[in-house]
């Protein structure tokens, strides 16, 4: 797996790396959490803890297809300070696989953004490869987190990459779609 590195930290981090919100979010069993850290290692991710690199040396923001903000407000400061930069939500929540979702469920804003964004790649079988391999695209970001609750999804995830880089036209074309449609009221999720 690519390793790239943590800003100024000194670290050298895998593109993909564990995020754990299902682990305390679903109160997940003890076992769960076995196999979900054991496969995530097995897989080659790395668990970064950000207090360990230092507060000012580390940023963690949402990056994706449906929350683009981060993009040109905080990646170039992160760049320009030398932090290392965690991606997180860097799948939007695969928002996209919704045919519906109430208005209170956490990936909602995401649902209504891709509604709206109408990607083209969205209805193809590459879509979550596209979604990811953009998000690592972004100069700055170090690693992107992904979670499940399924301890095979890691090496799935990981074979997302496989397609390699995606072309400056396409990451282009995300973007333009992002800021012709983008309402004003589309702040990063936190």
């Amino acid at each position: 797996m690519e390793r790239r590195p943590f800003g100024k930290t000194g670290l050298e981090v895998s593109v993909l790396g564990f995020g754990g919100a299902e682990i305390g979010y679903q109160s997940a069993a003890l076992d769960t959490v076995e196999r979900l850290l054991g496969s995530a290692l097995d897989a080659g991710l790395n668990v970064i803890d950000t207090v360990e690199c230092g507060a000012f040396d580390a940023l963690q923001t949402s990056v994706s297809i449906a929350d683009q903000e981060p993009i040109t407000l905080t990646l170039p400061l992160a760049l320009e300070k030398g932090m290392g930069v965690i991606a997180k939500r860097p799948l939007a929540n695969v928002a996209w696989t919704k045919e519906t979702m109430p208005e209170g469920e956490y990936a909602y804003p995401y649902f209504k953004r891709l509604q709206a964004l109408a990607y083209d790649f969205l209805s193809g079988p590459d879509a979550a490869s596209v979604a990811l391999c953009f998000t690592l695209a972004q100069p700055g970001v170090s690693t992107a987190i992904v979670g499940t609750q399924n301890p095979d999804r890691w090496l799935a995830n990981a074979r997302l990459l496989d397609t390699g880089p995606l072309p400056a036209a396409q990451i282009e074309a995300i973007r333009a779609r992002w800021n012709e449609v983008a309402g004003a009221d589309w702040a990063g999720q936190r």
